[in-house]
């Protein structure tokens, strides 16, 4: 493993605890900290501010009300909750405070049956909740486990504080963090433990990489969910921070642009929003369709003082330029995974922005052995805190496991640091496979290195996923899962048989370059009434967009045979092909 500059700072006699960072974060109590937007029925946006010295009263009585409930160093609690609230972020630092370990649900995708599964692989001593959360979903709970409690935010601040003295002095930095759940390749999510010493690697790697000074008035701001990797380790580097000012908005919406307008006329030495390329999606529409919440004159040179920090989907020469033409500049890339606790790669700041584009042009145009390679510039590791390379396998026994592979030449990314999980719960065979030798391999991401020929650095380019997700807004979504709620819609909708049909999705970039569109191949076999193949045909795309989950609403339909191995196992590659030749 490389070497973790975090420990190697504890030279001091009295060793760091995990809680340090966080209190020494909030030593100046009058500063601000948190502003929280929420939008009305209108749009109408409504804030709310939180000086330092109230928000960590705040998670005092978080604390206070964890222990209160019974809970112990070590405990899990399931944090459900229907948007961004500054109360999650309040219960995770009193977390911190009393050793609890919040567990995330995915308010987008997890329905009663998911969240019941996540119960089941943490065994939590609670459930944080809120009022607008899910009806359903807690009645399935309550019923499934009538012995676990429910705390509801909206309560807090009637709770007491904790006493200082009653702080957990923790100083292991390998117990967990948090857990975050996997969109899971197999439709089943695995539970990533990710400890403390992820999340200080993660803030030291951050800082590193957009060279932001200790002396730095730092705000950030997080429209990204909060259930997400994404958010979770960029709202706890500004946990750890002092003078960083969170600004935390429920969910993305159109008023989104305006607040990012209004925070660039603020005193800040650096804006940082993380967003995906979907986000400049949305403006670009709302730009051609004449509803923009403020002119792109105020706009674009507030966005030119903004680090747009993107991820979660390859950014391709669309999202390039769109940010040249809105922004007048190019925006930070970086690339990671839940496991790796958010950040591996990322453009470092001191690239100019001629270096950028030459960078990105030189992935979209490359070439192997003749034949056209395109990748997406993903950056470089953040050095001394993540390594990578490109090998050959990532598995076990076959030619090339965790050999090098030539610089041009594609093959799997791995990578290495004080980031990555301490491991799955619950499952030491996955752990054990994820990292063998140390590497974490779980990425199974095909990409390439390129020599940089003007500082003779690697650069990192990503082509393909090797496991079966779709990527849509950012997120990631497993065929299995969406091939299971498709085909139990098809049953239902058109009173057809499991027997009489197959189904299976693939994704394929056809109107976006880093948003998948969800191809499906229906197979209807003999027996299913013409009259019946003309309904599917006709009504199935739109009446199950309607109907199906978000990650699961289909854009194409093909009726075709479901190509298959002699296992039964579905040809993915293949059946990409077969939809390509059938546009």
């Amino acid at each position: 493993m490389l070497s973790n500059p975090i420990a190697e700072q504890r030279v001091d006699s009295a060793p760091r605890t995990n809680l340090d960072d966080y209190l020494a974060a909030f030593a100046d109590e009058s500063q601000p900290f948190l502003t929280y937007y929420t939008f009305a029925e209108d749009r109408s946006v409504q804030t709310e501010t939180f000086m330092r010295g109230q928000f960590l009263r705040l998670a005092r009585q978080a604390a206070a009300c964890l222990v209160a409930q019974g809970c112990e160093p070590g405990d899990r609690v399931l944090h459900a909750m229907s948007r961004n609230h500054y109360a999650d972020l309040a219960y995770r630092l009193g977390a911190v405070m009393v050793g609890t370990v919040p567990v995330t649900v995915n308010w987008q995708a997890d329905d009663a049956a998911r969240v019941l599964y996540k119960i089941a692989a943490t065994q939590p001593r609670l459930i944080l909740t809120e009022r607008a959360f899910d009806p359903g979903t807690l009645a399935a709970c309550r019923q499934t486990h009538p012995d676990l409690s429910m705390v509801f935010v909206e309560n807090l601040g009637t709770s007491p504080e904790l006493p200082q003295n009653q702080f957990l002095r923790d100083e292991d930095p390998e117990h967990s963090r948090i857990i975050i759940f996997t969109s899971g390749t197999t439709g089943q999510p695995k539970g990533v433990q990710l400890p403390y010493r992820s999340y200080a690697t993660n803030r030291a790697t951050f800082e590193a990489l957009l060279d932001i000074r200790p002396e730095d008035r730092f705000a950030t701001v997080i429209v990204n969910p909060l259930h997400h990797t994404n958010s979770t380790a960029i709202t706890d580097w500004a946990l750890r921070r002092p003078g960083s000012h969170l600004h935390l908005i429920e969910r993305y919406s159109t008023p989104y642009w305006r607040i990012l307008a209004d925070l660039a006329d603020q005193a800040y030495d650096r804006i940082v929003a993380p967003t995906v390329s979907r986000h400049f999606d949305f403006l670009a529409e709302l730009r051609e369709t004449d509803r923009l919440p403020v002119s792109m004159d105020v706009l674009g040179p507030a966005m030119g003082r903004i680090d747009f920090l993107i991820g979660s989907a390859p950014v391709g020469p669309t999202t390039i330029h769109r940010l040249q033409e809105f922004a007048g500049r190019i925006p930070t890339v970086r690339f990671g995974s839940t496991e790796t606790c958010l950040q591996v790669l990322g453009i470092p700041r001191h690239l100019g922005e001629t270096q950028r584009l030459a960078c990105f042009e030189r992935g979209w145009n490359h070439s192997w052995q003749g034949l056209p390679t395109c990748g997406y510039y993903i950056g470089r590791p953040t050095h001394p805190f993540t390594e990578c390379r490109i090998v050959r396998s990532i598995t076990h026994g076959e030619p090339g496991f965790l050999e090098d592979q030539e610089a041009g030449k594609p093959g799997y990314l791995i990578t290495r640091g004080e980031n990555v999980m301490s491991g799955y719960v619950g499952n030491p065979e996955a752990t054990a496979a994820a990292l063998p030798e140390g590497w974490y391999t779980g990425l199974r991401d095909v990409a390439f290195r390129l020599r940089n020929p003007e500082d003779d650095a690697w650069d990192y380019y990503w082509m393909s996923r090797d496991s079966a997700l779709l990527i849509r807004g950012g997120a990631n979504y497993a065929y299995d899962q969406i091939n299971r709620e498709l085909a139990d819609f098809l049953a239902a909708q058109y009173g057809l048989d499991p027997v009489n049909f197959d189904l299976a999705v693939v994704g394929l970039r056809l109107e976006s370059e880093h948003e998948d569109t969800c191809c499906v191949t229906l197979e209807l076999k003999d027996g299913i009434a013409a009259d019946t193949r003309d309904a599917i045909a006709a009504t199935f795309v739109a009446t199950a967009r309607a109907t199906v989950g978000k990650g699961a609403k289909p854009d194409r339909l093909l009726l075709a045979p479901v190509l298959r191995n002699f296992k039964g196992a579905i040809l993915v590659s293949d059946l990409k092909e077969q939809f390509r030749n059938s546009l």
